[in-house]
């Protein structure tokens, strides 16, 4: 992918800083530095601010080649973090590589699914009747992602947040396409021309859930205006109180879906079942997130098809973010769709996640149980009404 070399030479800017502090045999200052305090300036960057030096007073200056040899220097270099997931970046391509939304199929047929447990957000979202998956990559890039499946109108209202991404789908329906062509995405659609390599159909499943799509080429489609996303949500501090209550995990119904999340200490995070069942990815192993987000969202009729669902993600309702074996209870709010949600608690304070990968539940009101520390979840009825 080439990007624009203003945007690439500014973006790299923080990394080089990291790589130049990690290398072998660094030259201390000629005079000593303050010692540093950190402190975290946004969702993405940690940096270093040093205390106030105190005058010297001594009448015996100090010839720079002691002072050099005697005092390293204890500037530390700002570290880079990832926009979608607050974890220091680990690779580099990162640093310009735009977000990737891809339409994942949610129907039991489309399971195991591919590469769902390698996206750094997940937003599920009801469709008709069973629920469908915005899969966000960009930290890293999946080798495949599937079964790909076809947008709905309520993903342009949420797409936006993450400035221009590319978004992946199956194709739909013509108002659909024409909204899909209009809206401030890179259209990646399956009916596309000119995107080579990127799309197959996998014999191993049967049609319409197995069509998959190959990471490298569907970011390989990205134009050379393409630039990092926004961040989400914000992250707490290493050793911060998450805040909230402790909890065994949650049951949420999901149309006909029904989710369970049941945090895992030994992992350290909130493993998901599906329909009863473990929910595995292709290759084995069950998914596993830091945060999932509940936002309770009212859904109504869509406009391109009265029978498909739409959710108002636009103003606010009630949140529980779920991270580090808790639950903090509180509001979602979002003013327009070219920003992301803002969550607070009842007190009206920030309320920060877990740095790693987060899954966002835009689920109808009154459908969500707590499994309590201590209580088995099949002791836990579900909210279907």
């Amino acid at each position: 992918m080439r990007c624009r070399r203003q945007r690439l030479w500014w973006s790299a800017m923080p990394l080089v800083a990291v790589l130049v502090a990690c290398g072998g045999g660094s030259r201390a200052d000629p005079t000593p530095s303050p010692s540093p305090t950190a402190s975290v300036t946004d969702a993405r960057t940690v940096t270093t601010e040093p205390e106030q030096a105190q005058p010297t007073t001594s009448s015996v200056p100090a010839t720079p080649q002691s002072s050099a040899s005697s005092v390293p220097s204890t500037t530390a270099a700002p570290v880079v973090l990832e926009p979608l997931t607050g974890l220091p970046v680990r690779d580099e391509a990162s640093l310009l590589r735009p977000a990737l939304i891809v339409k994942v199929d949610g129907h039991s047929g489309a399971r195991p699914q591919y590469a769902l447990d390698q996206a750094d957000v997940v937003i599920e979202e009801i469709v008709e009747g069973i629920t469908r998956f915005m899969a966000v990559y960009q930290s890293s890039v999946p080798e495949v992602v599937g079964p790909v499946r076809s947008a709905r109108t309520q993903d342009m209202l949420i797409a936006p947040m993450l400035d221009m991404p590319l978004f992946a789908w199956s194709g739909g329906n013509r108002k659909v396409t024409a909204l899909v062509r209009k809206s401030p995405v890179v259209n990646l659609s399956a009916s596309s021309r000119g995107l080579k390599g990127v799309w197959y159909r996998t014999k191993q499943r049967k049609a319409p859930h197995n069509l998959l799509a190959r990471g490298a080429a569907l970011f390989a489609g990205a134009p050379e205006t393409s630039h990092r996303p926004p961040a989400m949500f914000g992250y707490r501090a290493p050793g911060a109180d998450p805040g909230g209550r402790d909890i065994s995990g949650f049951k949420v119904a999901m149309a006909s879906t029904r989710v369970q999340w049941v945090w895992d200490s030994k992992r350290a995070a909130f493993l998901r079942t599906s329909d009863l069942k473990p929910h595995t990815v292709d290759g084995g192993g069950q998914i596993g997130v830091d945060n999932v987000v509940v936002a309770e969202v009212r859904y109504r009729p869509s406009k391109a098809d009265p029978n498909s669902p739409e959710a108002q993600t636009i103003g606010s309702g009630k949140a529980l973010v779920f991270t580090l074996g808790r639950v903090v209870v509180g509001t979602w709010t979002r003013a327009k769709t070219s920003q992301p949600w803002t969550l607070t608690d009842k007190e009206g304070r920030p309320i920060s996640l877990t740095p790693g990968r987060t899954w966002v539940e835009l689920a109808t009101p009154a459908r969500l149980t707590i499994i309590d520390v201590g209580v088995k979840p099949n002791e836990v009825p579900w909210k279907t009404k």
